[in-house]
């Protein structure tokens, strides 16, 4: 079934007008896109016209109208794209969902013709790109419409971490933190909320990255590992932050808000379906989530796919060294917390060599798993969980597992403590760098 999108501006004369064009392309045969405006200009701009030439699609037959046009209508969505239209624009009771997306408005350039063509075939590029972003995660959401009994607990605890509050100003998390390599200095750069002690690494040390390359996070979590990469690629680069968990993804943003960053983005997706083009980045990283794919052979084909030639991988990860004992490997909440997700350093290495990457090397660490247990009253392998808020600069009562969530109720908890006191996870798992490059 055709899905109905209103894109609503002021004057319906530039932005809105590409919009509606460019979405009716990019989502041709799913979408039926139309637009708006709360005081229209009664006119196309001449250079929207000329700048969508450019791209085969032609306004010629397009009008500026106004929203009462479509009031009572039925849309799945509605999208405003300058700040007047967030302003004034009515509610749509018919409306799904409803986004603000806004774009420089490029009637407003100055200067020769061609200076103002040139802005509106940027805005235009902009407004294709968050199109075309949104229509691939939503396809790839509604792949995901019924998960695994895995992937549903996954996004539910770690749903319930993003919404923890835990931070760098609890002690304990910081710890964590910089136990597994993470400098003071790096924690304090960027918003406390980004780090929630969900690490068994640090891959923006390891990654080498440079001015004007293009990063991408699997599993971005609160957008710890994003907002560093992003500082080390710079104004020129971009960081990208991919995530199945909503609540992750709306605090990465948040936390990107706050940084005041802009060469960062953020897409909802799971890491073995990435909504990304072909050979478009330069170095794939990732924390602690890999383990917890159930088909990792698609994850690393997936990154394959997504690197350029020469493009690199610099994960950190758990890895197995010897079988888990039966009940620990059969525990789906082990699972969400690392260790029963995870595979033999082996086969992790040639994973990597059968997705067609070279230069593999997967590294044991040797950082010792139960580093918090140390730490405030803490048990597990990488990260905290909280049975109720602490106090500032203190730390629950951890649950169990690496990268561990809070648990779901007393009885789960006292099960994971258990498994996690008889069974040192040192002595089966480890933390590991992994390293390879895209022929």
């Amino acid at each position: 079934m055709t899905k109905r999108v209103l894109i609503l501006c002021t004057g319906n004369s530039c932005r809105s007008q590409m919009a509606e064009a460019l979405w009716n392309e990019v989502g041709k045969g799913q979408w039926q896109a139309f637009s708006a405006g709360s005081n229209p200009a009664g006119y196309v701009h001449p250079l929207a016209v000329r700048a969508m030439a450019e791209l085969g699609i032609d306004l010629a037959g397009y009008r500026s109208k106004h929203l009462n046009e479509f009031e009572g209508e039925p849309f799945d969505l509605v999208v405003t794209v300058c700040d007047s239209a967030k302003e004034s624009c009515p509610i749509f009771p018919g409306a799904k969902q409803m986004l603000h997306w806004p774009f420089v408005d490029p009637a407003d350039a100055e200067g020769p013709e061609e200076q103002r063509l040139a802005v509106f075939r940027e805005v235009r590029d902009h407004i294709r790109e968050q199109i075309t972003n949104f229509l691939t995660d939503a396809k790839h959401i509604r792949s995901n419409d019924m998960p695994s009994d895995i992937q549903r607990e996954v996004k539910s605890k770690y749903g319930a971490v993003a919404k923890s509050g835990l931070s760098s100003e609890h002690s304990g998390v910081r710890a964590v933190a910089e136990a597994f390599g993470y400098t003071p200095q790096e924690l304090a750069s960027i918003p406390a909320e980004a780090n929630m002690g969900l690490s068994c690494g640090n891959p923006t040390a390891t990654a080498n990255l440079k001015p004007g390359e293009v990063v991408v996070d699997l599993g971005c979590g609160g957008g710890l590992d994003v907002l560093l990469a992003a500082a080390k690629v710079g104004s020129s680069g971009k960081a990208i932050g991919i995530d199945m968990t909503e609540e992750m993804l709306e605090l990465a943003r948040a936390n990107a808000a706050k940084q005041g960053v802009q060469n960062v983005e953020f897409h909802l997706a799971t890491i073995d379906q990435l909504p990304l083009p072909d050979a478009a980045v330069d170095c794939v990283i990732s924390n602690c989530v890999i383990n917890l794919a159930p088909d990792k052979p698609a994850v690393f084909r997936e990154v394959a796919r997504v690197l350029k030639p020469g493009g690199r991988v610099a994960v950190s990860d758990i890895a197995l060294k010897k079988p888990l004992p039966e009940e620990l490997g059969d525990d789906l909440m082990a699972y969400v917390g690392c260790i029963a997700g995870a595979i033999f350093i082996d086969e992790y290495r040639q994973g990597l060599v059968d997705a067609g990457f070279a230069q593999v090397e997967v590294v044991d660490t040797g950082t010792d798993l139960n580093a918090y247990a140390q730490v405030e009253n803490q048990g597990g392998c990488c990260s905290p969980a909280m049975a109720e808020m602490p106090n500032p600069g203190e730390l629950a009562v951890m649950d169990s597992g690496c990268c561990s969530m809070p648990a779901a109720d007393d009885a789960l908890h006292a099960r994971l403590l258990d498994l996690l006191t008889r069974y040192d996870v040192n002595e089966y798992a480890a933390s590991v760098r992994v390293y390879a490059v895209k022929p």
